[in-house]
C-alpha cells in the first residue's frame, strides 16, 4: 500500500513540475499580470567576457525566474499569506497605516523631512532654490504671454498632507516643521502667479464631505472628488485667462464597490491573491454643461501623475485639443502617433507647445523638489530654436531608432536585405516615420 501511495505521490509531483515547465514555455493558462512597474529581463549575448564576469549567468537566472510557470500565482499566494497572517507587505514602496490605509513611501518621506534632506543641505537652501524657481516662473509667464499663451499652476495635495491621522506609527512621530509645497504656495501668492491651492481646500473640507477624498487603497485623489476638482479648474481658467469655459454637471453618484484602477492602485501593487474588502464609494458620472458659446482652447499640461485621472474624464472635452507631458518626459495624447512617446524623441514636440493656448502645471508635494521637471528650460529652448528643421528631425528620429533595440535590429536586417549601409537604412526609416506621422 505504501509503495503504491509513493508511486502516486511521485507521479503527482512529476506532473506538477511538468505543468510548471509547460506553462513557463507556452503560457497556455492565462494569468493575471502582476501589478507595479517592472522591466523585463533580456538575455545578453553569450561571449567569453559576459561568461567570465558572470553577467550572462546573472541575466539567465533572472530571466528563468521571470519565465517560471505560474509565477504570478506563487507570488500572489506568498504575498497573501504574509499579509493575512503577519500583516507584512512585500512591497518596499507601500506602508499600511491605521484603518488599513495604504500610503506610498515617497510621500511619507516628504512629510517626515527625509525627502527634503535628500535634496538640500538645509531648509534655507531649499528656500533659496524655491525663490529662484518662482522668479524663473514669473519670467516664463511673461514669455508665454508674448507667445499668446496663459499659465495656471495647480498644487495637488498628497494623501499624507490631507489624512496624516492614519499614517503608519513608525512615521507618525517624525513630522517635518517645514513643507516645501506650502512655501511655494506662499511665494506664488506673493508674486501673484495664477494658481489653485487644493492642499488647503482639501484640508478644510475633508471632515465635511460624505466620502473620503482619497480611498483607502490609493495615493491619488479619489474618483468621488474628481468632478469638483475638474469644475474648480475650469472656473479658475475662465477667471484667469479670459477664455469662457463650461462647467461640470454631476449626473449620477454611481455608488459601487467596483473601484476604478486609480482608486485601488496601491492594492493592485500589493499583488495579493484575494481582493481587499471595500466599502461602497461613488464613481460619479459627470459631464460638461453650459457649452454653447464657450471657448475651446488648446490645453498643454505639464504634470506628474495627478493629471492621469483628469485626462480620462470629460474635463478634457472642454478643450479643442490637449497634450500631457508626464514628468516632462512621456507624452500622453489623444493622438495615437504620439501616445506614450518620449518627448525628446518626438520631432513635433515643439508644435504641441506652439499650438497651445493654456499651459497647465499640476504637481503634488513630493514632486515640487523636481520643479516642473525642467520644463521651463525645455520650453525656452523650443521657443529659441523655433522648432526643428527637416535635417534635425531626421537626426532626432535616427537617435530614437537607435534607442529602441528591437527597432534598431530590424533596421540592421533591412540594410542587409536591401544592400544598404546601416546609415542609409537608418535615414530611410527615419524619413518614412516622419512622413507617416505627418499624414496621420
Amino acid at each position: 500500500m505504501n509503495k503504491r501511495f509513493n508511486k502516486i505521490q511521485l507521479i503527482c509531483i512529476a506532473l506538477l513540475f511538468f505543468a510548471i515547465l509547460l506553462q513557463g514555455f507556452t503560457h497556455w493558462i492565462p494569468m493575471k499580470p502582476l501589478g507595479g512597474f517592472t522591466d523585463q529581463t533580456k538575455l545578453c549575448k553569450l561571449t567569453f567576457q559576459t561568461y567570465i564576469d558572470g553577467q550572462y549567468q546573472d541575466k539567465l537566472t533572472e530571466y528563468a525566474k521571470e519565465k517560471t510557470g505560474f509565477r504570478e500565482f506563487f507570488i500572489r499566494n506568498y504575498n497573501q499569506v504574509c499579509y493575512s497572517c503577519f500583516r507584512r507587505i512585500n512591497n518596499a514602496h507601500i506602508y499600511e497605516g491605521a484603518n488599513n490605509e495604504l500610503y506610498m513611501k515617497m510621500y511619507l518621506y516628504e512629510r517626515s523631512g527625509r525627502r527634503l534632506r535628500e535634496y538640500y543641505p538645509s531648509v534655507e537652501d531649499a528656500k533659496i532654490d524655491a525663490q529662484k524657481n518662482v522668479e524663473a516662473t514669473v519670467a516664463f509667464i511673461d514669455t508665454l504671454h508674448q507667445h499668446g499663451k496663459e499659465f495656471l499652476f495647480v498644487f495637488a495635495p498628497s494623501k499624507t498632507s490631507v489624512y496624516p491621522e492614519w499614517i503608519p506609527k513608525q512615521w507618525s512621530d517624525s513630522v517635518s516643521s517645514f513643507s516645501l509645497e506650502e512655501y511655494y504656495i506662499q511665494l506664488f501668492k506673493e508674486n501673484n502667479i495664477p494658481h489653485i491651492d487644493f492642499r488647503s481646500w482639501f484640508q478644510t473640507i475633508k471632515d465635511t464631505v460624505p466620502y473620503p477624498l482619497y480611498t483607502r487603497y490609493a495615493t491619488h485623489w479619489s474618483e468621488y472628488i474628481l468632478p469638483f476638482v475638474a469644475d474648480s479648474m475650469l472656473r479658475r481658467i475662465d477667471a484667469e485667462t479670459g477664455y469662457k469655459m463650461p462647467s461640470i454637471k454631476w449626473v449620477d453618484e454611481n455608488l459601487t464597490t467596483a473601484y476604478s484602477e486609480q482608486d485601488k492602485e496601491l492594492e493592485t501593487d500589493l499583488n495579493l491573491m484575494f481582493p481587499m474588502k471595500k466599502p461602497a464609494l461613488p464613481r460619479p458620472i459627470f459631464t460638461l454643461q453650459d457649452t454653447i458659446g464657450k471657448d475651446k482652447p488648446y490645453l498643454f499640461v505639464i504634470a506628474d501623475s495627478y493629471f492621469v485621472q483628469l485626462c480620462l474624464s470629460p474635463f478634457v472635452n472642454a478643450f479643442s485639443d490637449w497634450t500631457y507631458w508626464k514628468y516632462n518626459d512621456i507624452i500622453i495624447s489623444p493622438h495615437e502617433e504620439y501616445y506614450w512617446k518620449r518627448v525628446k524623441w518626438v520631432p513635433e514636440a515643439y508644435d504641441m507647445l506652439k499650438q497651445s493656448d493654456i499651459v497647465l502645471a499640476i504637481f503634488t508635494d513630493a514632486m515640487v523638489y523636481e520643479y516642473m521637471f525642467g520644463f521651463i528650460d525645455t520650453a525656452y529652448e523650443m521657443f529659441e530654436k523655433g522648432g526643428l528643421d527637416e535635417e534635425e528631425k531626421i537626426q532626432l528620429m535616427i537617435e530614437c531608432i537607435k534607442s529602441k533595440p528591437e527597432w534598431y535590429e530590424k533596421v540592421k536586417e533591412q540594410a542587409v536585405e536591401r544592400g544598404l549601409t546601416l546609415e542609409e537604412a537608418l535615414r530611410d526609416n527615419a524619413i518614412y516615420t516622419i512622413k507617416n506621422t505627418k499624414k496621420k
